[in-house]
């Protein structure tokens, strides 16, 4: 079932084809700060978005601002409404940049507080989506809510709760026409582009790029992780593809998938009265005493991926910004994509398998959308 829903960022004349949301029909954009910590660090989090608002306020722009929680931190918008006409992805990043310009001594003092666990960047580009209003978090049982700006003070993740939420209803659609005009006059003349980020420290620098091994179980473990949301399942479904595209490059040629009665009996996957079941299209052998998938016979644990998978990568760069930036990467396949065998393959795993970490991870700002899918959310969300 459904869980997280998306908006695009930019706005578009009209979304009847492909064509029409090609970067050259955006009509309108929608600048935000995307503000990241963690949720026992939730109060970092208010006190950027309270500093970022009073730059803008100090600028001139505040009927047309609002601030969303998010689930693990805030985003502060502005309604693209307010911009003047014109180049409006390019205004929308200009504004956003300008303004971190400003309270980048504020953040950075916050971001060392928060011991490194706020974050405050530039996410503009032509293909950004962003959570929408009353979405549920993709793992958290939070809300995506509309806080008011005169109660900014006051929240708490409480009003995020589904079964209680409070929500500033219609808050994104509010705005005074020409508001940002003279902060994107100004902001335009200093414009230059790059990106923008605010935060504690840098992230070391990898000492070697991920082998397809590790990529394809922690790729696989995120598929599973983001469509059944079962860690531990997860962990042991990633390691058992791995495992299996392993024979099947072995066994089939050079490519996965040939010659499959091969691979299938090499890896035990050929029956003899084992229990199997179809999972994201494909075909798995469970553990009845376990619950977890196996190989010929033997489950692969989560301590099992630890070992092969965690602790490897954890050697090259660490772990958990890898499975985080992997799972914002794969969630932005549609679902389709991660529930077929040679989709997941050819359009998730394959493009990245040995670049993994230099353009998901250190370039994870890149919209991983192909114009398929995100025709398809455009379609969705923003019409």
């Amino acid at each position: 079932e459904a869980r997280t829903f998306y908006a695009t960022a930019a706005l578009y004349r009209r979304v009847e084809s492909q064509e029409d949301v090609e970067d050259s029909k955006i009509v309108g954009y929608t600048p935000f700060f995307d503000i990241d910590t963690k949720i026992d660090k939730w109060e970092f989090a208010v006190e950027a978005a309270e500093a970022i608002i009073s730059a803008l306020e100090k600028e001139g722009v505040y009927k047309s601002v609002y601030a969303l929680w998010s689930g693990e931190g805030i985003h502060v918008r502005i309604n693209e409404r307010a911009l003047p006409p014109g180049e409006p992805v390019k205004t929308a990043q200009a504004v956003v940049r300008y303004v971190l310009s400003k309270t980048r001594g504020e953040l950075e003092e916050l971001a060392r507080r928060s011991g490194g666990a706020l974050k405050v960047e530039d996410l503009i580009d032509p293909k950004r989506v962003f959570t929408a209003p009353l979405s549920l978090h993709r793992e958290l049982d939070y809300a995506a809510v509309c806080i008011p700006l005169n109660e900014l003070r006051s929240f708490s993740p409480d009003w995020a709760r589904p079964t209680s939420l409070k929500h500033d209803a219609g808050c994104y659609a509010r705005y005074e026409p020409g508001e940002a005009e003279a902060l994107a006059k100004k902001a335009l003349a200093e414009y230059a582009p790059a990106r923008a980020t605010v935060a504690a420290e840098r992230a070391p620098a990898p000492k070697a790029e991920i082998p397809r091994f590790q990529v394809m179980a922690l790729l696989q473990a995120a598929r599973y992780y983001v469509l059944y949301g079962d860690l531990d399942k997860a962990k042991s479904f990633g390691l058992n593809r791995a495992i299996f595209y392993a024979w099947a490059k072995h066994y089939g040629g050079g490519r996965a998938g040939a010659r499959g009665s091969a691979v299938a009996t090499a890896t035990g996957e050929a029956g003899g009265g084992k229990k199997f079941v179809e999972v994201a299209g494909e075909r798995v052998q469970i553990d009845e005493e376990t619950g977890l998938f196996a190989m010929g016979g033997k489950p692969q644990r989560p301590a099992d991926y630890d070992r092969e998978v965690v602790w490897k990568i954890d050697s090259i760069y660490p772990y958990q910004r890898v499975w985080e930036a992997a799972v914002d990467y794969v969630s932005s396949f549609p679902r389709e994509v991660l529930e077929s065998q040679s989709r997941f393959y050819r359009r998730v795993y394959e493009p990245v398998r040995d670049s993994f970490l230099r353009d998901v991870v250190l370039g994870r700002r890149k919209s991983y959308f192909n114009q398929d899918s995100s025709w398809r959310f455009s379609t969705y969300m923003r019409t």
